[in-house]
């Protein structure tokens, strides 16, 4: 269920009613979890038992490690609820994946292997999902969270549907505490939720839906124009953080409806001015999970430089790889690793000393990331091929000039906001008198509903 379906509007309303006609805890957390399972079954019901399934074990391998105190044990259950789910992810996620790259690498060394494959239809969030399981379990593990005995609770935290299929992933120390505490509905609640959802809607409707369009129109593998490249780039780059941050903006906003206060997955990441500055503030909550339950249990910097760089570039490639079974991925982590690790070794760091080296930070930062985007876009080697191949023409054409105003247009607003924002605090609107900013909240909405009948794009993480 998409949350610019007219299923997920209705939900939503419905649900509220019945949450809010009742101040019991135990009945809300039967509510959240029924419209979860709903949310998630929408699309096809045959996943719930999915879905079910992981969470059961999850609830039960913390249960039982919390309850072992010899060491070995403890280890054992450990690693066999981890290598659970990582299974489960490798058969619906990457097994075709592996079998089809061996197979090509086998065919050209003069093999002719008959492998089977699979053909599964990916279950949505499936990797989210097993990455927050994966966060619960460890944490219990390491004593920095107790096992949840009740399992209502602990089913409605892994099915929270504003977060269920595209995060953030959350912690149990956030969101599953919240499950036992008195949750209220305030005016604050109010005045956030709408702007968050107001906002977000904005940013997936009319910028990402609209930018869809020219992506899509211009990533073909038979692309002729250099410029057409550059410009398909920028527009992916606004579009996937303008569809991923709207997600998480309507995600924050809907679970405030609720009482729930989800993190911030994202911090106005294009102002960063390091490449490392930039993970802090982009898909937080991916890039907090890949630190300190991978690049962390790796070693993280404790065993010198050659070390450290081969833990960012594990790190980042496996991170890469979470997005999608396709080489592309990896490549575009291994990118960012390397950078990573080669930014590690300027003078200042991630605190660049100046403004002229801030704003030179900047630029390098963002042409690291615009080219990551490319590569994250082009999905497999023919359209990769194809796109690089254009960059020997460099003639602009007419079509150039309207597609960087378009660009221009969606994204220029975007960022002039982002700035204010940051600069005066992310809820500022809302403190504005009523006649400043219910007339602009109008004014968005109008646009967005104006917008929505042309694109519906589907949130690009969806996939992942």
């Amino acid at each position: 269920m998409s949350f610019v379906s007219v299923a997920f509007l209705g939900l939503v309303p419905a649900t509220f009613l019945l949450y809010h006609a009742t101040s019991r805890l135990a009945v809300q957390n039967v509510i959240i979890l029924a419209a979860s399972y709903v949310f998630y079954g929408w699309w096809d019901w045959r996943f719930l038992p999915l879905l079910v399934g992981i969470s059961v074990v999850n609830y039960a391998a913390a249960i039982l490690i919390a309850a072992t105190h010899h060491e070995h044990t403890r280890k054992l259950l450990l690693f066999s609820a981890v290598a659970a789910a990582i299974i489960v992810l490798a058969i619906f996620k990457y097994f075709s994946f592996f079998v089809d790259s061996f197979m090509t690498i086998a065919q050209r060394a003069g093999l002719n292997p008959n492998l089977p494959t699979l053909r599964i239809i990916l279950p949505l969030g499936i990797s989210f999902i097993t990455f927050q399981g994966i966060a619960y379990v460890v944490d219990v593990y390491r004593g920095k969270h107790v096992a949840e005995r009740d399992l209502v609770k602990f089913l409605a935290f892994k099915a929270f549907f504003p977060q269920l299929v595209a995060g953030p992933i959350e912690r149990a120390s956030n969101l599953l505490d919240q499950f036992s505490k008195p949750r209220q509905f305030t005016a604050d609640h109010a005045d956030r939720a709408l702007w968050l959802l107001i906002y977000g809607y904005a940013m997936k409707v009319v910028v990402a839906d609209s930018l869809a369009v020219i992506v899509d129109t211009l990533f073909i593998p038979d692309q002729p124009f250099g410029w057409s490249v550059v410009l398909a780039t920028i527009a992916f780059g606004i579009q996937i953080y303008a569809d991923f941050n709207g997600y998480s903006l309507i995600a924050k906003g809907v679970a405030l409806l609720f009482g729930f206060e989800l993190t911030w997955n994202f911090r106005y990441p294009y102002w960063s001015v390091s490449i490392s500055e930039f993970w802090r503030r982009w898909h937080i909550s991916l890039s907090t999970w890949l630190r300190d339950y991978l690049y962390i249990s790796l070693g993280g910097n404790r065993r010198g430089e050659t070390i450290t760089n081969r833990n960012l570039m594990l790190t980042m490639a496996l991170g890469g790889l979470w997005h999608g079974a396709s080489w592309t991925f990896v490549l575009w982590g291994l990118l960012h690793g390397t950078v990573l690790a080669m930014w590690r070794k300027l003078p200042g760091g991630d605190e660049p000393p100046s403004k002229i080296a801030r704003g030179a930070g900047w630029a390098v930062t963002m042409l690291v990331v615009f080219v990551g985007w490319f590569l994250f876009r082009a999905a497999n080697w023919n359209l990769l091929v194809g796109m690089l191949s254009a960059l020997k023409n460099w003639e602009w054409a007419p079509v150039h000039s309207a597609v960087a105003l378009a660009i221009l247009s969606l994204s220029a607003p975007l960022m002039l906001l982002e700035w204010q924002l940051q600069s005066h605090g992310d809820y500022f609107l809302i403190r504005r008198p009523a006649w400043m900013r219910y007339p602009l909240f109008a004014a968005l909405a109008a646009v967005t509903i104006a917008a929505s009948g042309h694109v519906n794009a589907t949130f690009i993480y969806f996939q992942f």
